[in-house]
């Protein structure tokens, strides 16, 4: 897949941003704070419906603007082309995909696989289980269409479950909708269990070229429940105790990635840097995984050169170039050597919240 034109109006410092993006590689460059990243997050709204700062009641509208609006062209490999556009007023969205309105930001982003690394990529690997779901959640969605669907039936009768634990409700009203966080929890956690096995090939490909000899992380699911007994008797043995608690403590809303003991040491141990290299090799395995059935991603790289040493650093450009993702790149200033393994690159400045191209001679590339 590749993202031939983006327009974005009203997000952050961006406007009347318009980019002719069909290239295998974009380099945006700029001084920190004019706008770079609030491209890349253009995209993460069209991909995964929300940025990866937050959400887009977090400031994501620039201030003094009613709405933000972004608009994506992209072509399939298979040639086919295909146009998207989302408005955010802050309270409420307005989305259409080849022209047709949407109802479920889900419609949009089913057919535009994004993946992003950037400076807090680190979280996922060390913050709250909810980070590592939404990786495996990532994966599952682009290639296993049932999944979005059991995920919302889970959703609202755990929301219906919860409201009915903290109104005292008799048990009978709990049974309905037990049985069904029991029925789409089985299809959920399969479905997560299968992406988590095609990550771990990729994974294990990957990482002698990023990571060296250091050992390995070795992935394993953790369902939410003791998945030896039905997800629907034990809501019921644990209806006491839940009640007690005002919420759900089972189910595939509390599962989480293991990730083993990679370097050798527990997660606590990590350095940063560590915690970096493990969440852009997770990244990686994502995309290769996708690329495997069919779903080749765009990746967006916020502040790449900055992120990595240099031999890490062209590691990902090689792999980038060799399976022929297109790659979004941000960074303060330009990179020879990025020009040289990046051959059908296009380079942009970034200011004041515009973007155009570069001219030969503009800055440190000498070439679009």
């Amino acid at each position: 897949m590749r993202v031939t034109r983006l327009q974005v109006e009203g997000l952050r410092s961006l406007h009347g941003v318009d980019i002719a993006a069909d290239h295998a590689a974009l380099w945006l460059q700029g001084a920190n704070g004019v706008g770079k990243t609030s491209v890349l997050e253009a995209l993460c709204l069209m991909g995964y419906g929300r940025s990866f700062r937050g959400r887009v009641s977090d400031g994501l509208v620039a201030k003094g603007q009613a709405e933000l609006r972004v608009v994506v062209h992209w072509r399939e490999a298979s040639g086919a082309r295909h146009v998207a556009g989302l408005e955010h007023r802050g309270d409420g969205w307005t989305a259409r995909l080849d022209g047709a309105p949407v109802d479920r930001l889900s419609a949009l982003a089913a057919p535009f696989p994004v993946l992003a690394f950037h400076p807090q990529s680190s979280e996922t690997v060390t913050g709250s289980a909810e980070e590592r779901r939404r990786l495996v959640d990532w994966s599952t969605f682009h290639v296993e269409p049932a999944f979005a669907e059991a995920s919302r039936r889970y959703a609202r009768a755990l929301k219906q479950r919860n409201a009915l634990l903290r109104a005292g409700a008799p048990d009978p009203e709990f049974e309905f909708w037990e049985q069904s966080m029991d029925e789409a929890a089985v299809r959920m956690t399969q479905a997560r269990e299968r992406a988590v096995d095609r990550l771990v090939p990729e994974l294990e490909a990957l990482w002698p070229s990023l990571a060296g000899g250091a050992e390995p992380p070795l992935l394993s699911w953790r369902p939410g429940w003791k998945i030896d007994a039905a997800l629907g008797d034990l809501l019921f043995l644990h209806r006491s105790r839940d009640r007690e608690l005002g919420y759900t403590t089972a189910g595939p809303h509390r599962a989480d990635l293991a990730l083993g003991r990679p370097f050798g040491v527990e997660a606590s141990q990590w350095s940063r840097g560590q915690a970096k290299l493990l969440a852009l090799v997770l990244v990686l395995a994502q995309a290769e995984a996708a690329a495997r059935d069919g779903r080749s991603p765009v990746l967006l790289l916020d502040d790449l050169r900055a992120e990595l040493d240099r031999v890490r650093f062209e590691a990902v450009l090689d792999r980038v170039v060799s399976r022929g993702w297109q790659a979004w790149i941000t960074g303060t200033e330009g990179d020879m050597e990025a020009v040289a393994r990046l051959p059908d690159l296009a380079v942009f400045h970034v200011e004041q919240g515009g973007c155009w191209p570069a001219h030969p001679g503009d800055g440190t590339f000498q070439r679009l």
